[in-house]
């Protein structure tokens, strides 16, 4: 599964710099990263870094993109889900 969030990597291993311009995109990677299980790095890292700049930016986000990116960090998806047993 990690695999195909090697697109969000740039040549030295960190995460593309034009992620952070990308609100949406860092929207979708948080909460993606948010399905990490241990041992899967890359969406560990995704995590620490969406982070950190989705609470660095929200303040100057305009409305309905500030709602969402609040509610995001509140209440991620996977956290708003209901598991499922069988």
């Amino acid at each position: 599964m990690t695999g195909i969030f090697d697109k969000f990597k740039d040549e030295k291993g960190g995460f593309k710099e034009d992620l952070i311009t990308n609100v949406k995109g860092m929207l979708g990677l948080y909460e993606a990263a948010h399905l990490w299980v241990h041992g899967e790095d890359i969406l560990e890292e995704a995590l620490a870094f969406t982070i950190t700049h989705l609470k660095a930016m929200v303040e100057s986000l305009r409305y309905p993109l500030a709602e969402q990116v609040s509610h995001a960090m509140e209440r991620p998806i996977r956290k708003g889900l209901e598991r499922i047993s069988r």
